[in-house]
């Protein structure tokens, strides 16, 4: 077992938190001794809660442990007084593990030295040394952390050019091992900055910024700091904002609503803005004085003006003149095609939610025809591929036509099953991957049982697909699959390895056990 602890620690450093689900697993598993508290701090470590991590380590240094176990422990240790500020001891720390680096066990050295490099390249305490350089290189997580801050401290010295380079190298490294954290941050921090010198390029990476997002990640609501990103480099590409206010609009409502960062209060400049372009589906609309006056922008003579729309003269210096309290969205329709307007962030709700339904509009009629050019059994595989992976359902029970009655709603949908977003679609790639090896019977079977779940049910297992696919990579180490999921596996074709990580991404029993409810349902 001390073996299998080590090789799963050396996953834990080199993924991250992608790799949470190993830690559950070890943490259930793992008998009470130094190993068991190690993995207590990182999962204390990776909640923020940096002085109970400390606590962890130091009652693991209290047991007997092995020569390997107790550098990794102190290197931690050391970490962890890092990142609580405690300079004084850390140092002490760092000089005394420096000191007898040459007296470690092979197996703690690229542990040790990984912290110890990445607090020189902040510190600057040593900087002479080159003592753990191969191992460094050998170790490409540390090596793309280490990259994220020469290029921090770069853009800091307006060193711009210098600063692209580290966060390519960052991105490129992180993507290699996988380690989601930094594909996120080098993708946040290199869009952001880049945009006052290539917008083209920022918008790209922005994008590839929401793909990953929706690839690695379920709580999007902890990183909100990404849309916020994307929104402002995207502000002035209204077909994007459309096609992502309905995602943003949902992790906004799952933040908490104050606090400095990461609250509805931190984003609410943004959100004003963005919520504008989640369509409505309302027809009237109130006649204010903000709207009147962009209208009048518009219209230099009435007479032309009720030519280019088909509206009456009567009826424009009605609405111009604020006579009439209300405006119907078809009178605003015409007023946006015969004058050619083009909303902005800054444009009334009125003109955005009537500007977004003929986008819309004809996005749909795009996507219908390509999708009734399908054969029916490719037809029915996307919908339920689109359905598993879009962030907000809409009810259905599987006896419906796919080809929806006039629901703006729907229409939406169809739009997500033929074009979808960065965000969606990599989602949609996880949900494919899932059912890949299923034969046909057994995917009839699981999407019937499928459409029989709750609400909430439909929601657990979603996730649970995703992650399937998200861990079905390669690991060079084994965790069995609970012997009550065999069944499961060997009926539906799936791997048991990245079933058996789906399973302990759960870190608490209750939901490991409503998982477990939802898939004796499909045996």
């Amino acid at each position: 077992m001390r073996r299998k602890n080590q090789e799963i620690f050396n996953i834990l450093s080199n993924y991250g938190s992608f790799a949470k689900p190993f830690l559950n697993f070890m943490i259930i598993k793992t008998k009470h001794d130094g190993w068991k508290h190690l993995f207590k701090s990182l999962e204390y470590d990776w909640l923020g809660s940096r002085y109970k991590a400390l606590e962890e380590i130091e009652k693991g240094l209290k047991h007997k442990n092995s020569k390997t176990l107790y550098y990794i422990l102190l290197a931690k240790k050391l970490s962890y007084l890092f990142l609580i500020r405690d300079y004084t001891e850390s140092r002490k720390l760092y000089i005394f593990l420096r000191e007898n680096y040459s007296k470690m066990p092979k197996k703690a050295r690229k542990i040790v030295s990984s912290i110890l490099i990445n607090i020189e390249n902040i510190m600057n305490w040593n900087k002479n040394t080159r003592l753990w350089g191969k191992l460094y290189e050998m170790d490409p997580s540390t090596e793309a952390f280490i990259n994220l801050g020469k290029a921090r401290r770069n853009i800091k010295e307006k060193k711009f050019k210098t600063a692209w380079k580290f966060l390519k190298k960052t991105f490129e490294l992180s993507k290699l091992i996988p380690h989601r954290v930094g594909i996120i941050n080098s993708l946040n921090d290199w869009s952001w900055y880049l945009k006052d010198f290539d917008l083209k390029k920022s918008i790209s990476l922005s994008k590839e910024l929401m793909y990953y997002a929706g690839y690695y990640f379920e709580d999007n609501e902890k990183h909100f700091g990404i849309f916020d990103t994307f929104f402002e480099i995207n502000k002035e590409n209204i077909d994007t904002l459309y096609l992502y206010s309905n995602i943003i609009s949902f992790y906004w409502n799952r933040l908490p609503e104050k606090g400095k960062r990461n609250s509805k209060e931190n984003y609410a400049n943004m959100f004003n803005y963005l919520n504008k372009f989640v369509i409505e589906d309302r027809s009237i609309y109130k006649n204010t004085k903000n709207l009147r006056i962009y209208l009048k922008k518009y219209v230099s003579n009435i007479s032309e003006v009720s030519k280019k729309t088909g509206i009456s003269r009567k009826s424009l210096s009605s609405i111009l003149n604020g006579k009439v309290k209300e405006i119907k969205g078809d009178t605003i329709k015409k007023l946006i095609s015969g004058l050619n307007i083009i909303p902005d962030i800054y444009s009334p709700k009125a003109i955005i939610n009537e500007y977004g339904k003929l986008y819309i509009e004809g996005l749909y009629r795009e996507s219908f025809s390509k999708l009734k050019s399908m054969p029916p059994e490719q037809q029915k595989r996307l919908f339920f591929i689109t359905y598993i992976s879009c962030v907000k359902k809409f009810d259905f029970n599987n006896k419906e036509n796919i080809f929806f009655e006039n629901d703006f709603h729907k229409k939406w949908f169809i739009i997500e099953m033929l074009y979808g977003n960065e965000y969606i679609n990599s989602r949609k790639i996880l949900a494919k991957h899932f059912f890949e090896r299923m034969k046909k019977s057994r995917f009839e079977e699981f999407v019937s049982k499928y459409f029989k779940l709750s609400k909430k049910e439909k929601e657990i297992l979603d996730v649970f697909i995703r992650n399937y696919s998200r861990y079905d990579i390669k690991w060079n180490v084994r965790i069995e699959l609970p012997e009550f999921l065999n069944k499961f596996a060997d009926k539906y074709s799936l791997k048991k390895m990245p079933l058996s990580l789906a399973y302990w991404y759960y870190e608490n029993g209750a939901d490991r056990r409503k998982l477990v409810n939802i898939l004796d349902f499909f045996d």
